[in-house]
């Protein structure tokens, strides 16, 4: 017979501590994700400032919103440059955020194992 593990008590604080290690985590899913998703346009940013490099024509097609229209080569690689930019702004950006965020949850999660020990569970499972 296995023995029965103690009662602890739940106080509020603790809910509280639970409720906003569960809002982190989520945030840094969702920071995670942004991330992968910037690091994505970066590479197509660069595929594309390489084929405007090997572009002998001097008008090329560039997407404004969901329009392709004809605007001059260097006003495209300009373009490119400034979205490119913006783009590494917002990973540091991101990536600043997500750091603060996994403290955050380490600094959570020590004070909740300390308290609960093994009658709690916050390591991510792999899914269903």
């Amino acid at each position: 017979m296995a023995a029965k593990a103690p009662h602890i008590e739940v106080l509020e604080e603790d809910q509280n501590r639970i409720n906003m290690f569960s809002r982190l985590h989520f945030k840094s899913q969702e920071l995670e994700r942004m991330l992968k998703s910037y690091k994505n346009a970066l590479e197509e940013h660069e595929d594309a400032s390489n084929e405007l490099m090997l572009s002998d024509d001097d008008n090329v097609r560039f997407v404004v919103g969901e329009c392709l229209v004809h605007i001059d080569k260097d006003a495209a690689e300009a373009r490119l440059e400034k979205v490119t930019q913006d783009v590494h702004k917002e990973v540091e950006e991101k990536t600043a955020e997500l750091e603060k965020v996994k403290a955050q949850l380490k600094e959570l999660k020590a004070t909740l194992y300390a308290k609960f020990g093994t009658q709690i569970n916050l390591e991510e499972s792999d899914g269903p």
